[in-house]
């Protein structure tokens, strides 16, 4: 019963939003001259203006680069040529930080704050998740947080995904949590943003977020069972999983992430690529899970649900 239940319950989760949805220009590739992705600014406006005699006066903001912004593209991708990078200001004149923040916009040439309407989306569009890769190199104990909002017409909230960002990640990790429902309705936009400050907590300068692949729903990250690559077997399964890690490297990761986005098993084995690699997942409890496999290059995440 305790099985069949938990299975229900994320299908009703699951059941709003029933067909694909994608995130605008979730893998950054359209940049901007100003070297700013598209569809992404920052939530920060300075205020500037000129004394009587035209020298210019305001306070003085010190960015982490050239960019006059907290939010501009970076060549260090986890795929394809651009991912997004946020960062923390230093206003000089007042001594304080300046926590970032990106905000997807439906408006491809907005860079600063303004009326965001939030992105349409199609009723019957698969929002159940926020999933993304990123590096976080952080100056002092910085926490991030990563956030999805669905809202239907009137404005009102459908369901929220929230993601503490934290620690010291200098090569990518792909990170997701599922959206949870708060009340049944029909959804029409979604707001996504990146914050350098969770609530309560106290950002550094110098501190940066790397993110690429944004995605909203697993048909997007998972790759097709049947496709060629790692395969696992049995996706139902009661004490073992199996893996041949088709394709990848000597050097292959395995974790095991529970449906809040967890990593609660993980092991790094050097094998070929025809290898059988078995897990042992007689300690987990009923419920859906994902198996991320990873080398140097390849990542490849599998569903499979415990008996």
């Amino acid at each position: 019963m305790k099985k069949n239940y938990f299975i229900l319950s994320l299908a009703l989760l699951i059941a709003p939003f029933c067909s694909q949805a994608q995130v605008v220009n979730g893998n950054f590739e359209n940049v901007k001259p100003n070297f700013l992705p598209s569809n992404w600014g920052m939530n920060f406006l300075q205020q500037f203006g000129f004394d009587e005699n035209g020298n210019p006066i305001g306070d003085q903001i010190q960015f982490t680069w050239c960019f006059p912004s907290m939010v501009y593209a970076s060549f260090e991708s986890k795929s394809g040529q651009y991912a997004m990078e946020v960062s923390n200001a230093f206003n000089l004149t007042q001594n304080v930080v300046i926590p970032g923040m990106a905000t997807l916009f439906e408006n491809s040439e907005e860079d600063s704050p303004g009326w965001n309407p939030g992105i349409p989306v199609d009723p019957n569009s698969s929002i159940i998740l926020l999933g993304f890769d990123y590096k976080f190199l952080p100056v002092g104990n910085d926490v991030a947080e990563a956030t999805l909002q669905v809202v239907d017409a009137n404005g009102n909230e459908l369901g929220k995904a929230s993601l503490d960002i934290s620690g010291v990640h200098n090569t990518y990790t792909y990170v997701y949590t599922p959206i949870a429902v708060t009340q049944a309705g029909t959804p029409a936009f979604m707001y996504i943003s990146f914050n350098m400050a969770k609530a309560g907590s106290t950002p550094t300068f110098g501190t940066r977020l790397l993110v690429d692949n944004v995605v909203v729903n697993f048909s997007a990250l998972i790759v097709d069972e049947h496709s060629q690559g790692a395969k696992v077997y049995p996706t139902l399964a009661d004490n073992e999983l199996n893996i041949v890690p088709n394709g990848f490297s000597e050097s292959v990761s395995y974790k095991i992430i529970n449906s809040e986005g967890k990593i609660i098993k993980q092991n790094t084995v050097n094998q070929n690529s025809n290898y059988v690699y078995t897990m042992d997942v007689s300690d987990l409890s009923a419920g859906i899970y994902f198996l991320n496999i990873q080398d140097e290059t390849k990542n490849s995440t599998k569903k499979f649900i415990k008996k």
